[in-house]
């Protein structure tokens, strides 16, 4: 549940994927970037995020999600990114984030899931190895928003995505770090 000694430990309390080489100011992607489509597939504008569920405790489950300083890495941050592959990765996405979402919403893509809590989105642009979502700041509720991976168009496939949550005027709120994954994950060779 905590650290074997007392120590100090930086957020996140593991290694992280390295920000892609060239992040651009959030007002540049905003402005030359593209804007791209998104559905939202969850909006719960009264939704109230919980300071502690269940499932957290290290008597539920083994302790799988109880690992205090992961609990409170989770807690400190409005934005969580996921793609619709895995079923372990998914289920341990959707226990950290505290609630269900819908997967494979679009069977024939894969779709970037991004979930944007205490934010109404209002739009996605991309440019470079970025994704900005903006949106309005909001005292409470989440959204869940889909983006098709075939619409972000990297500059560098070989590099990770930064996607960036943000208001309307480019000030970051949050941000998550996720793996390029081609948009043909999916498809069988030939």
């Amino acid at each position: 549940m905590e650290p074997a000694q007392p120590e100090t430990l930086q957020d996140p309390p593991w290694e992280t994927l390295q920000m892609p080489s060239n992040p651009l100011p959030i007002t540049e992607v905003i402005q030359k970037g593209t804007k791209i489509p998104f559905d939202v597939i969850v909006d719960k504008p009264d939704y109230v995020r919980p300071a502690y569920e269940k499932h957290w405790h290290s008597s539920y489950g083994g302790g799988r999600w109880s690992y205090v300083p992961m609990r409170m890495h989770y807690a400190l941050h409005r934005l969580f990114t996921t793609y619709d592959i895995g079923i372990s990765a998914w289920y341990d996405f959707e226990h950290n984030i505290g609630f269900s979402v819908p997967m494979f919403q679009d069977p024939q893509a894969l779709d970037l899931y991004i979930v944007a809590f205490q934010t109404e989105v209002t739009a996605v642009y991309t440019l470079g190895n970025q994704v900005v979502v903006v949106g309005n700041p909001k005292r409470q509720g989440v959204q869940v928003v889909t983006i098709t991976t075939a619409d972000i168009k990297p500059t560098n496939k070989d590099e990770n995505l930064l996607v960036q949550l943000a208001t309307n005027q480019g000030h970051e709120v949050d941000y998550s770090i996720i793996s390029y994954v081609q948009p043909d994950f999916w498809a069988k060779p030939k």
